[in-house]
């Protein structure tokens, strides 16, 4: 690349980032592909009190179907710049260490973390040093797949709620969904965010099991979904949103725990062939 050519591409860099200041949101988050299905699956927790329209999807996850997804977490940039930053970079194919250097411009950086994977099997992650305690991410292969992974996680209540989900992820057979739905659940027990318990509002009219988070999520999206407007509203082909407002009194005030009754009634709906 010509001097001339990586100067432009920095300036566009710099506009597009902003740095505009944001509200630091802990969190735990899975982000995989499966090479063999072009599947793409990203999930998370917080005990941030989201509400659609404005969720922790909206604020967190990249999504480029058939090509890679990223979740961008912990001090969240409100101005969507950094996400739409990854989002155009997987478009363009850059591979997931470009994309993190060009992020490295953003004077918020060390209050940053990322998680990027593509449908090539290229991961990067980083977690930067002002993430409070338990801030790390950790990337890599189920073995014997072509299913790759980045889960990364910031004010957890210890580094075993990423550790944990790992183990269950590459440990888990089934459908990608099913090895990520069993990460979340793991992390959970392992102690998820560590800022909300069943004691904290919000609190749904529901039982509570050992909550860890206020709010939770799983999307999937085909080879073919379509993009939406912006790097993460495209028409997925799986979208599971559960908040402490639309959890019901036969469903559990602990959102993971609600997220998977709600998965596994997905679940029977799919075809045998859906792996």
């Amino acid at each position: 690349m010509s001097c001339n050519m990586l100067a432009h591409r920095m300036i566009l860099v710099l506009a597009l980032l902003g740095f505009a200041p944001a509200r630091a949101w802990a969190t735990w988050s899975i982000v995989a592909v499966d090479r063999d299905t072009a599947r793409i699956v990203v999930a998370s927790a917080t005990c941030v009190p989201l509400e659609e329209p404005r969720s922790l999807k909206s604020v967190q996850a990249v999504v480029v179907p058939g090509v890679g997804a990223a979740a961008c977490q912990a001090l969240i940039d409100g101005s969507g710049r950094n996400q739409s930053l990854v989002f155009e970079e997987l478009r363009k194919g850059s591979e997931p260490s470009e994309i993190l250097r060009l992020l490295r411009v953003d004077p918020n950086l060390e209050q940053r973390q990322f998680g990027i994977v593509d449908m090539r099997g290229r991961t990067a992650g980083f977690s930067g040093a002002k993430n409070g305690r338990s801030a790390l991410d950790r990337q890599g292969r189920a073995p014997g797949t072509e299913i790759f992974y980045s889960i990364q996680g910031n004010i957890l209540r210890s580094d075993a709620v990423v550790t944990s989900a790992v183990q269950a992820f590459v440990a888990t057979q089934g459908a990608l969904t099913d090895r990520v739905m069993a990460a979340m659940e793991a992390a959970d027990r392992a102690g998820g965010d560590s800022r909300c318990t069943c004691a904290t509002p919000p609190n749904a009219a529901a039982p509570c099991d050992g909550k860890t988070s206020h709010v939770a999520y799983i999307l999937m999206a085909e080879k073919d979904d379509p993009l939406g407007r912006s790097f993460n509203d495209g028409t997925y082909a799986l979208y599971l949103s559960v908040t402490q407002s639309n959890i019901q009194p036969s469903e559990n005030a602990n959102p993971v725990k609600t997220l998977r009754m709600r998965y596994d009634a997905w679940r029977k709906t799919q075809p045998d062939s859906f792996r």
